[in-house]
């Protein structure tokens, strides 16, 4: 399987897997009360795709909205990544609303807590 998808639920956002084009894209809505079982589905998917993959992936985070519970799995998965293959290039791109300061200060605390390079974009 070359590509995975989540479809975006009110609450949940869409994951997108493409291995062709080594990319990773969490967008829309994360505010879930389940955090745990979600993410932790993604972060499988997440580190399955990265294990045969080449020498970079790219991961876009374009979120609207974000809870506390989510910044922490989303950490936990740049965490794990960087952890499982520490020669890879991986280049995460979180956009965000300007006007939108909770998500931009999420990307800012997951650039931070998790030690990988994040590129914050104002879209």
């Amino acid at each position: 399987m070359l590509t995975f998808r989540i479809d975006a639920k009110r609450y949940s956002p869409e994951v997108f897997i493409d291995k062709t084009n080594k990319l990773i894209e969490i967008s829309g809505s994360s505010t879930l009360k389940n955090t745990s079982w979600f993410y932790s589905n993604v972060m499988k998917w997440v580190v399955a795709f990265n294990a045969h993959s080449e020498k970079y992936t790219t991961i876009n985070i374009k979120l609207e909205k974000i809870n506390e519970e989510s910044v922490k799995w989303i950490t936990l998965i740049m965490k794990k990544l960087r952890s499982l293959f520490p020669e890879q290039q991986i280049t995460i791109n979180w956009y965000y609303d300007k006007r939108n300061v909770l998500v931009q200060l999420s990307g800012e605390r997951v650039k931070l807590n998790a030690k990988v390079p994040v590129n914050l974009i104002a879209a």
